[in-house]
């Protein structure tokens, strides 16, 4: 009998009742109110329990969930399935503290908008006001708050889209994102949300580096715009031009020009002189330009970035960075592509790494991809084993118009079914044609002309790419360095190799110079293999602490701020097609 049954029953059933089925009656009345006062806590499970398993949450503009939703049931299963923000025993304070970390989404270079902080505000002022058996609304204002903070510090952990879209070897997409949900529960209960975003975050130095800078232009956006510096040639230290005044500005404001040096211009404000020259040399050195003082085309677009360009960039930097698991504490070998530079780390707190030029795969043709990978060995005076595709699209058609191409280049031929003896009366049509058919594959010996020049190290890996040195040395003296068919080539490759065997005691400088002379080739194993990362990012804070800003060589920054206009909407299948050519792992 439910409790209206027996509320509806008049007084005259009750007293013609027999003293058994009063008794009856009055019991299921009290156990009907014993199991009514359970049904809030039960009322509440339940409704969690549905609205988690729809994985729509009408109250939000992104009504699925569906992303987040293992995540949130690991929350609220730490919580018996119960209220987490909202009823008897959950602080205010908590509440408080989940919409500041919302709102302050930006000194992570995240958009609070993407959280809806302001609606959820609205919900939870509602929701103050409501009886505490006001079930389906609670429920859905609690859960609604849930989402934001899973879906806030996913982004914030991991990302906001996947590396691999990007062509990102599985590395880079290596962190769980299980842990959030145990990392968030944890302050919740402590009531230390605020400290949140600092578990959650990169721990990379790097990336503390980049969150300074980008409160530091975010200040200086509020400032009005300034027209760009328009050149119609280079221009020259000691040439004239009406724009030096404000490239004055913008050097002092650069903090590579002083307040006096400005003043000092004086009747010569328009002369291109000794002191705006010297700027520009230490901003294009900075830059990892030719310091030469001279503005051409790359040094008046470091000019013209304005504080909203680098605030863009730094977002991308710090997103990249997300995707990057802890590297092991010893050596490195780090490779920033668009920078063509690299360093070498002995330690993670390395404050001296060596570092030099490199030249990396051709933006158009041959990209050198983002890797990790192991390095294993080294070969010093090294064979060059010529890929199939540049042997068939460059050296082939070389080799049909000078019959002594191959001699001249020291390029021999490997596997061929006759001894080099039975060749030598061999016609030319049939050397082509056992190399276009695979039958021989080319190799350039160790000497003066080939490519490798006299080492390479190799870390395997699917792209077949390496580092090694190149006897083409004035190349490294250009500004914009994209011209190898993917590997990268080192400026100081002798040192690079000081550093890889530096654990290595029958290797020191002499015999390593000697090795690099030497007329055989000699590979030699590491005791240690050391991990050699290839990135992308377009912003790097070196170690004075000083913002370096590199061209988009590749186009990635513009796929990745078209990816992550797209993951705001998740109803938009993405169909990201990568920049990225397959390197011909040529040298």
């Amino acid at each position: 009998m439910t409790q209206q049954a027996v509320s509806s029953s008049n007084q005259t059933t009750w007293r013609n009742s027999p003293p058994y089925l009063l008794t009856i009656l009055v019991l299921l009345y009290f156990f009907s109110q014993s199991a009514s006062s359970q049904s809030p806590e039960l009322s509440v499970r339940q409704a969690i329990e549905s609205l988690l398993a729809s994985k729509q949450q009408p109250l939000l503009s992104q009504a699925d969930f569906s992303q987040y939703s293992d995540a949130l049931k690991q929350l609220y299963q730490m919580n018996a399935n119960q209220l987490i923000w909202l009823g008897e025993g959950r602080t205010a304070k908590n509440r408080e503290d989940a919409l500041s970390l919302l709102s302050n989404a930006k000194a992570d270079g995240l958009n609070p908008d993407t959280y809806e902080v302001e609606r959820l505000r609205g919900y939870l002022q509602q929701a103050v006001t409501l009886s505490k058996n006001a079930t389906t609304e609670l429920v859905s204002y609690d859960v609604a708050l849930s989402i934001a903070l899973v879906h806030y510090a996913r982004d914030l952990h991991v990302g906001r889209v996947d590396p691999r879209d990007f062509d990102y070897p599985a590395q880079f997409a290596a962190k769980s994102a299980s842990d959030v949900a145990v990392l968030l529960n944890q302050h919740i209960q402590q009531q230390t949300l605020a400290e949140l975003p600092a578990a959650l975050a990169p721990k990379f130095k790097q990336y503390q580096k980049l969150k300074t800078l980008l409160a530091a232009y975010r200040q200086q956006n509020t400032a009005a715009q300034k027209p760009k510096l328009l050149l119609a040639k280079s221009l020259r230290p000691g040439e004239q031009d009406a724009q030096l005044p404000e490239l004055r500005r913008r050097l002092l404001e650069l903090g590579e020009l002083k307040a006096e040096e400005v003043i000092g211009a004086g009747s010569t404000e328009t002369l291109y002189d000794a002191a705006a020259t010297e700027a520009v040399k230490r901003l294009q050195q900075q830059q990892g330009l030719k310091a030469d003082g001279v503005i051409g085309k790359q040094t008046l677009a470091l000019l013209n970035q304005t504080p909203a360009d680098k605030i863009a960039m730094l977002e991308l930097a710090m997103e990249r960075l997300r995707w990057m698991p802890e590297l092991p504490e010893g050596p490195r070998i780090f490779v920033n592509i668009p920078a063509f530079q690299l360093w070498a780390f002995n330690s993670r707190d390395d404050q001296q790494p060596l570092t030099m030029k490199v030249i990396v795969g051709k933006a158009e043709k041959n990209q050198t991809p983002v890797l990790w990978e192991e390095m294993k060995y080294l070969e010093f005076m090294p064979y060059w084993n010529i890929p199939k595709s540049i042997m068939d699209k460059e050296m082939l058609p070389k080799l049909l118009s000078d019959e002594e191409f191959l001699t001249s280049q020291d390029i021999e031929l490997v596997g061929r079914y006759a001894d080099d003896d039975e060749d030598d009366d061999e016609n030319q049509d049939s050397i082509v044609d056992e190399i276009k058919s695979g039958r021989v594959r080319a190799r350039q010996r160790p000497g003066s002309n080939n490519p490798l020049g006299r080492v390479k190290f190799i870390f395997p890996n699917k792209a077949d790419v390496y580092l090694h040195d190149t006897p083409g040395k004035a190349a490294f003296n250009r500004d914009r360095r994209d011209l190898s068919h993917g590997c990268v080539r080192v400026a100081e490759a002798g040192k690079l190799a000081e550093f890889v065997l530096g654990d290595q005691s029958e290797w020191d400088q002499q015999t390593i110079q000697q090795a690099m002379a030497g007329p055989k080739t000699q590979r030699v194993t590491l005791k240690k293999s050391i991990p050699v990362l290839f990135f992308y990012t377009t912003v790097f804070v070196g170690l004075d602490d000083k913002p370096r800003f590199y061209p988009d060589i590749y186009g990635q920054d513009e796929l990745l701020q078209t990816a992550l206009s797209k993951a705001a909407d998740p109803s938009v299948k993405q169909q990201l097609v990568s920049k990225t050519v397959n390197s011909a792992g040529g040298g």
